[in-house]
């Protein structure tokens, strides 16, 4: 890591939560390839579908907070009485908030060091915790995009043509016929 990136570092946030540290990210990208069989046996391929991307992160949320160059500032907190509570602490907070997010099924955007992603959700969320880690958030989010289709509109122009016409109301011959 560069001088540079301890003072000017992107936030990595996912949705409005801040992570103190990311332990590792991941991005997939992946295509499915249609293959339909033809009478000698071989496979044809005659499309190319882009899946939604797929995300893995592994982050830490400490409730042990160091300032760069204000030193130790959990330290501070303690001699001025603002000392974490057991019942009120960031990464039990930070829990809270990832369990929320999932629950309300409401696409955000995910920022990382590469890229920032919109229209994320998350598929599952995995803590585990040990004698070493009982002060901090050590978890893991697997999220995945969502590809919106919304509404096409048509000109006037579009509309009076014939082959848009048939496309746009199609043409029904069914009901009870006497």
């Amino acid at each position: 890591m560069g001088i540079a990136q301890l003072f000017f570092r992107k936030d990595n946030l996912i949705g409005e939560i801040k992570l103190d540290v990311i332990v590792e990210e991941s991005a997939q990208s992946s295509s499915t390839i249609t293959s339909n069989p033809v009478e000698n046996g071989a496979d044809v391929n005659d499309h190319i579908i882009i899946n939604p991307m797929t995300f893995s992160m592994t982050g830490i949320v400490s409730d042990t907070k160091v300032q760069i160059l204000g030193g130790f500032s959990a330290l501070g907190q303690i001699a001025s009485g603002n000392a974490f509570t057991k019942a009120d602490t960031p990464s039990k907070d930070a829990w809270e908030s990832l369990l929320e997010l999932q629950a309300e099924r409401i696409p955000f955007t995910l920022v990382t060091n590469l890229k920032d992603y919109d229209n994320v959700v998350i598929e599952n969320l995995s803590t585990s915790q040990n004698k070493d880690s009982s002060n901090s958030l050590n978890f893991t989010a697997n999220m995945k995009e969502i590809i919106f289709v919304g509404p096409q509109e048509l000109t006037a122009e579009q509309f009076d043509n014939a082959i848009t016409a048939d496309k746009a109301v199609p043409d029904i011959d069914g009901g009870l016929k006497q």
